[in-house]
This record gives structure tokens, C-alpha cells and sequence, in this order.
């Protein structure tokens, strides 16, 4: 103040020297820049480089990635890589990876190369370690061995044994056998050693080239040998408390019978499918409706179940010590519930026969309650990558799998979702209040489940499946529920209380669940129709799509939405499938020919090689299949330029003609003229006429063949060929015809 009394006037507010040079640049006339000279592939390049430098976090997460992917290119070889072959990059790779260690993106290249050959040095030693021994050629034979495992399924049963002796002496013993007895009268116990006349038959390979690999399944579970009984089972010595795995083995049973005794029917059956994983009782209408419905996962433990029985037990327990006083003020409540349901949990994994899905969920859910014990937060891209890599460790095989495949991309795809969501500071239902605002969120929580893990597996499906379920979406949001809040919650209950015998009191609350959950199975069917058949998606167009979902799952930057490109990929290379023209069992006994631009087939034979037809019929979305007679005029037209006679068949198709012949003569006669000769004899005189010939020993040595005649000329396929000269594929230098049966 002044001595005037007036206010002393302030100098104004100096702004920064930032302020200072935004003011004079604003006040300075717009000038726009010289054209400059730099590429715009750099200035996209360095767009790329800043973005991938802002989620430099979750760089890890292609760690796991690399290693599946290693195993994947192991898997696909076409021959066995040399151990030393596979060994050698990996020092060299890892000492790359040390020197570059101060540049982060060489650093991060080199990391991966090494992750991705790791993943391959891992299923070369897994599969160098397994040591299955298999059967070459079919055989009678007396067999000795021990129970290991008893399938009661509504026709049959199936026994498993190990420990297997061949009567006799008559060839090398596969280290295990799985044998059909249509006896249900003398079943042995787990554990038991017995004796049987089987008839013995090695894995059988892919009844199509490109179908499931059973025999490369068995090979690293160590099945050596399938079959049949004839007669009685001879009970050699009654079965004691041996190792851990048969007296886990011999329990699960004992749950299982306990299970279907209570409650009978399917409902038993789904039942001890939902926990004990034993799905042998499951009859094929009940196992049709899960799957048409979109409900099968729920007869597979996996997360869903593995997360009901850890929060069943977490939240029982820590209730349970809340209401004492003296232990809820005096003792961490929270982290004692924690430990017992992840004792549980161990103990659940191990009586479901900890399968692929039930071991990641054990993971995920030890990882979770373990946080809980150290008062942090687990859910995450990190729990998920840290569970995958854990079992490719241990079984690199699995990859391969519908099991891992399914159950990793509907993790993985939920996880992205949640994660992203809360990244965002996403919020549901922000102005509902109380239980309305609890069961919206819950029914929306559903919906975004289903719908995420619908689209997540379908590309996995589709390939392993062929089909896809249309109600799926609103099945799952009806049965969800009934199984998390009554089904699961009473078999738990039920479990705890059934070394009291109390079990009774309990399993009609799990029937009721189950029951209801068929209805809406049933239901939905009855809405939406069954599967709707497809095409199998091409190995490289999933390989494509599994790039594709990976990067859209792990960046957060606007770099995500590139996945986008390998997916629409792997859509086109989907829409680049057709179905071949002919198709030939490896026998030689059933052919397929498709009715021109009508996708439905004619087949040569509908009473023998039932398996073969139905394969078939799957894989290329075919409900029925009409008999192709010799004789049947209208058949051979309606089938597309298709005549028949005593001797064979001929198919005339965009210019090309195939020629099926049933003798050396006919296939004489047909040289010269077919493109592509097919004899189910052998040819023993030269024939250079047609670009493809097959005759019995290419049938018997390479198995099922498919044949395209297309314009710019025939094809084949054929399922060595898909399959290459690998361990679990029989040697063509040993190979004995199946008609040689001692």
C-alpha cells in the first residue's frame, strides 16, 4: 500500500520460459514446413519401434509363445532331427543373447531364437526319453498284465494293463495294452494281475490324411496295443497296495461306483465325469448334447471346476474360523482359508488323473492363492504364460493336443479381455446399487464369458471337431450358473462327506443340477439344431490364427490390432479347403466318391469299416452317406460322371478320369488311358500311363489316400505323407501286411 492510499499496482505474472516460446511460436505467422524427404516405411518403422517400447513389460510374455512354437516345428518335421543337430544352437544362441544384452531389441530376437529351440530340444528329448513299445502287426495272443485302469462304459469295458507279458514268448510285449471286454460279469480290480485271450492290433494310425493321430497319442502315453477279449478274464493274483498311481487309480473308481450307484443313469455318469474326470459311463446321447450344445467342457475338469472347488474351500473355511472369535481376531483367517484350498486343490488335481486342463487350472490357481499369501494380486497374462510353459516343460507332446489347444485360448482370451478392461478403468452397471447391480454384472459377466471363449476356441473346434456348436452362447449362460452354484458346491460337499458314508444326504442336490443342466442342453438343441458341420481348418491357417489371437492378446498399445491381419489369414487359407474328390481306406475295402458340387458322398460299402465312414463324414461335414453299388445306375450319375461294373469304377471330372479297379486285369487295361489308377491289388507289370498310381502296397504302407481331380491337373494325399518317417509311425522297411495274423 502506498502512501497515497491507492493499491500499488503488481508486476504481472512472468510466465516459464516453456510459456515464453509457446507465446512467441504463437504469435509468429503459420509456416508450413518443406517437404522433407523421409521414407514413410521409417516413419512407420518408428511408430512401431515407440509402440512396441511402451509395452516393453510385456515382452516376457512371448517367451512361452517361442517355446510352443518350437514345439509345434518339432512336431511338423517331416524326418527326426539329430540330437546334436538340435542341441548345438543352443549354447550358440545363448551366449547371442548375453553379448547383445545391451541393445533390447537384438537382445529380445536373440532371446526368442533361443526360446523357440529350446521348445524343439524339448520334444526331441521327451520323445528320446519315451520308451513305448509297439506292437507291428495284428496278433491272437494270451496276455498277462496288471489292471491299471476299469472303463465301465453303458456297452463295454475297457481295461488298460501294464506290466504286459505275451504268453509264449511270441514277439516283443507292448509296454501297455487297452482291450474292449463285452463281459461285464467277471470285471478285475485295479490292481490285479490276470491273464486273457486278446486279440491284439497296434494303435491304429489316422483313418484320413490330416485326421486325429491316435497312434502318436499312444505312443507318448505308452499304449503299445489295442483289442478285444474273447472269454473270462483268469485271475492270476489279487491286487495289493502298490504303487501310488494305481491306489489313486483304485479310489477314483471306488468314487466313481459310489457316484452311479446314488445316482443312476446319465446322471451318475456326468456325475463322475465332473470329479473324478471318469467319462467311460457317458452313453452317446448324453455326450451328443453336450457336445451339440457347446456344454462338453464342462465334462472336462479344467478352470471352471478347479476354481469352484478352490473357492468353494476357500470361502468355507475362512467362514467357518470367521465365526470363532478368538481364531477370526487372532489369526490371519484369509491366509489359512488359502492354505487348505490349495491342499484341496493338490488333492483334486490328482484324483482327476491331472489331465492337461486340470494341470493348468491347478497352476493358475496355486499361483492365485499363493498371492493371497503374500497380499498381492495374480490374475494376469503373466499367471497364464508361467502355467503354459510349466506343462509344455514337463509334457511338450500335449501341444499337439484339443486339450491344451482349447483350454489355453479360452484362458488366454478371457484374461486378455479382464486385462484390458481393467487397464481402462472399465466399470459395469456403474449406477445400479446392492444385489440388482451383483446380478446384473454376474449375467453380463456370463455373456462376455461365453461369447470371449466361444470365438477364442472355434478356430481350435473346428480344426480338432469339425463343428460348431450354435447355441452355445445361451447354453453356457444357463448351465454356468446351475453348475457353479448347485452341481459343483453339492459334489464337493458330497466328496468331503462320503468317507462318513453321508454322501446319500448330499448327491440328489448335484442329481437336481445335473438334471436341469441336461434339460438345458436338450432344450437348446431343440432350439438351435445340432452341430453345424465345417470344413477342417488347414494347419497353417490355425498356425496363422494362433499368431494372430497371441498378439492381440498380449500388446495394449494401438499395435494389438495388427493381429487382426494374420487372423484374416488364416480365415482365407480356411476358405481355400475343398474336399477331395475320392477318398480310399487304407484297406482298400471302402471308397468315398463326392457328389459333384453337392457336398454329400457316395460310398462303395455302409455295413464294414463303420469307424472309417464316420471319420470320414465328420471331417467333411457329410450327415448321410448313400451305398454306391456297382450296378446302381441313378447312384453313379447322381454321383458325377461315375460309372461302375464287375471289374470297378471310373470317375470322369473336369476333364481328368480315375480309374478304380478291383484286378490285375482291369488295371492293365486302364493304363493307358486314366490319369490316376487305383488298384486294391498289386500291380506287378509296369504302367506309365496315369500321373498318380496307387495299388495295395501303397494302401497298406501309407495308409488312406485322397484324390483331387482338379483342372490344372490330379492330386493326392496321403496319411504317411501328412505324417512323415517319425518314431510313432511304423516303419515301411518293417512293415507286415495285416492279412499276415499268426
Amino acid at each position: 500500500m502506498s502512501s497515497t492510499g491507492t493499491r500499488e499496482a503488481r508486476p504481472p505474472h512472468t510466465p516459464s520460459v516453456a510459456g515464453q516460446a509457446e507465446a512467441r511460436a504463437a504469435a509468429l505467422p503459420v509456416v508450413l514446413p518443406p517437404a522433407r524427404s523421409a521414407p514413410f516405411r521409417r516413419t512407420v518403422g518408428r511408430s512401431i519401434v515407440r509402440l512396441l517400447a511402451a509395452d516393453r513389460a510385456r515382452w516376457p510374455l512371448w517367451l512361452p509363445v517361442a517355446f510352443a512354437t518350437g514345439i509345434g516345428l518339432y512336431f511338423g518335421l517331416p524326418s527326426e532331427p539329430p540330437l546334436a543337430a538340435a542341441l548345438a544352437p543352443l549354447p550358440v544362441l545363448a551366449a547371442a543373447a548375453w553379448a547383445l544384452r545391451r541393445w533390447d531389441g537384438a537382445f529380445w530376437a536373440a532371446l526368442i531364437a533361443l526360446f523357440i529351440a529350446l521348445g524343439g530340444s524339448a520334444a526331441l528329448l521327451r520323445t528320446l526319453a519315451t520308451n513305448t513299445v509297439m506292437l507291428t502287426h495284428p496278433v491272437w495272443a494270451d496276455v498277462e498284465g496288471v489292471v491299471e485302469r476299469v472303463e465301465r462304459r453303458p456297452e463295454d469295458v475297457r481295461l488298460t494293463l501294464g506290466e504286459v507279458v505275451l504268453v509264449g514268448g511270441r514277439g516283443t510285449a507292448p509296454s501297455r495294452v487297452r482291450l474292449v471286454s463285452r463281459s461285464r460279469e467277471a470285471v478285475p480290480a485295479i490292481g490285479d494281475r490276470v491273464r486273457l485271450r486278446a486279440r491284439l492290433t497296434p494303435p491304429p494310425p489316422p483313418s484320413v490324411p490330416g485326421g486325429f493321430d491316435f497312434q502318436r497319442g499312444a505312443f507318448f502315453d505308452g499304449l503299445g496295443a489295442v483289442g478285444f477279449t474273447v472269454g473270462q478274464p483268469v485271475l492270476l493274483s489279487a491286487g495289493e497296495a502298490g504303487s501310488v498311481s494305481l491306489s489313486v487309480a483304485a479310489l477314483r473308481a471306488r468314487i466313481a461306483d459310489r457316484l452311479s450307484e446314488t445316482l443312476p443313469g446319465p446322471t451318475g455318469a456326468v456325475a463322475a465325469a465332473l470329479i473324478v474326470g471318469e467319462r467311460a459311463g457317458l452313453d452317446e446321447a448324453t455326450q451328443a448334447a453336450f457336445r451339440d450344445s457347446g456344454l462338453a467342457h464342462l465334462l472336462a475338469i479344467s478352470g471352471l471346476h478347479m476354481g469352484l472347488v478352490a473357492g468353494t474351500l476357500f470361502a468355507g473355511v475362512r467362514l467357518a474360523l470367521c465365526l470363532i472369535p478368538g481364531v477370526a481376531l487372532r489369526r490371519p483367517v484369509k491366509k489359512i482359508a488359502a492354505c487348505v484350498a490349495l491342499a484341496g486343490s493338490a488333492a483334486y488335481l490328482v484324483l482327476a488323473g491331472a489331465p492337461v486342463p486340470t494341470q493348468r487350472a491347478f497352476l493358475m490357481a496355486a499361483v492365485v492363492l499363493s498371492a493371497v499369501l503374500v497380499d498381492r494380486e495374480a490374475v494376469s497374462l503373466r499367471l497364464v504364460a508361467l502355467a503354459a510353459f510349466a506343462v509344455l516343460a514337463i509334457r511338450p507332446d500335449v501341444l499337439t493336443g484339443a486339450s491344451f489347444q482349447l483350454s489355453f485360448a479360452a484362458v488366454v482370451a478371457l484374461v486378455a479381455v479382464y486385462e484390458t478392461w481393467r487397464f481402462q478403468g472399465g466399470r459395469l452397471t456403474g449406477g445400479l446399487g446392492g444385489w440388482l447391480m451383483r446380478a446384473v454384472r454376474y449375467v453380463v459377466g456370463v455373456a462376455v464369458t461365453s461369447i470371449v471363449a466361444t470365438l477364442a476356441t472355434a478356430p481350435f473346434v473346428t480344426f480338432h471337431f469339425q463343428a460348431i456348436a450354435l447355441g452355445g452362447i445361451l447354453a453356457n449362460m444357463l448351465a454356468v450358473p446351475l453348475t457353479a452354484f448347485v452341481t459343483m458346491p453339492a459334489g464337493i460337499l458330497a466328496l468331503l462327506v462320503m468317507p462318513l458314508g453321508a454322501e446319500a444326504l448330499v448327491l440328489p442336490a448335484m442329481g437336481w443340477g445335473i438334471d436341469a443342466t441336461l434339460s438345458v442342453a436338450d432344450r437348446v438343441v431343440g432350439w438351435t439344431g445340432p452341430s453345424a458341420a465345417v470344413y477342417p481348418q488347414p494347419v497353417s491357417g490355425l498356425a496363422a490364427v494362433c499368431l494372430g489371437g497371441c498378439w492381440l492378446a498380449i500388446w495394449r498399445s494401438r499395435l494389438r490390432w495388427l493381429g487382426l491381419l494374420p487372423v484374416a489369414a488364416g480365415g482365407a487359407l480356411w476358405l481355400t479347403v475343398t474336399p477331395p474328390d475320392v477318398l480310399i481306406s487304407a484297406d482298400g475295402e471302402l471308397t468315398a466318391v463326392s457328389r459333384s458340387g453337392e457336398g454329400q458322398w457316395v460310398v462303395s460299402d455302409t455295413r464294414g469299416n463303420r469307424f472309417a465312414r464316420s471319420v470320414w463324414a465328420r471331417r467333411w461335414g457329410v450327415e448321410d452317406a448313400v451305398t454306391l453299388t456297382a450296378w446302381d445306375d441313378g447312384t453313379a450319375a447322381a454321383a458325377g460322371a461315375l460309372a461302375c461294373d464287375d471289374l470297378g469304377c471310373t470317375l470322369r471330372r473336369n476333364g481328368l478320369l480315375l480309374s478304380l479297379v478291383t484286378g490285375h486285369e482291369a488295371a492293365l487295361e486302364d493304363c493307358a488311358a486314366a490319369d490316376v489308377l487305383i488298384a486294391v491289388v498289386r500291380i506287378r507289370t509296369d504302367c506309365a500311363g496315369p500321373s498318380i498310381l496307387v495299388h495295395s502296397p501303397d494302401l497298406r504302407r501309407d495308409g488312406a489316400h485322397a484324390f483331387w481331380l482338379e483342372r490344372a491337373g490330379p492330386r493326392m494325399d496321403s496319411v504317411r505323407s501328412r505324417r512323415g518317417d517319425r518314431p510313432w509311425v511304423p516303419d515301411p522297411a518293417g512293415f507286415k501286411s495285416p492279412a499276415a495274423d499268426e
